[in-house]
């Protein structure tokens, strides 16, 4: 019963990040839900704003941090917050972006940024 429970979890997040306003140009967006990224992986080009957003209602608490990253790119590390927040970083850097919410240690995602063409 708990997979099931799980895999309804998983669609309704999917559904929640479909229904993010669509981001024109260079911006992505990162849903945070019940100790998961969404997506857990992506893709991007260089100068790509990437933009975390807590749900509007109530949820645990989380944050986002850089834990390893290209040569020469600076460590951050957002507020831990809980309801309708947003966090945005803009990557110039190429290279894989590991993230990592510090209070709930299987939330991650990664992040590869690739050099323009």
């Amino acid at each position: 019963m708990r997979g099931k429970a799980i895999v309804g979890i998983v669609a309704a997040a999917s559904a929640a990040a479909a229904a993010l306003p669509a981001q024109a140009g260079t911006t992505k967006v990162v849903g945070i839900y019940d100790n998961f990224y969404l997506p857990a992986k992506m893709t991007v080009k260089r100068d790509t704003v990437v933009v975390w957003k807590w749900p509007d209602d109530s949820g645990d608490v989380h944050d986002v941090k850089l834990k390893e990253r290209p040569k020469g790119v600076k460590r951050w590390w957002s507020a831990p917050a809980s309801v309708g927040y947003k966090y945005k970083r803009k990557l110039t850097v190429p290279g894989r972006y590991h993230i990592i919410c510090t209070l709930h240690e299987e939330m991650e995602m990664n992040i590869v940024v690739k050099k323009r063409r």
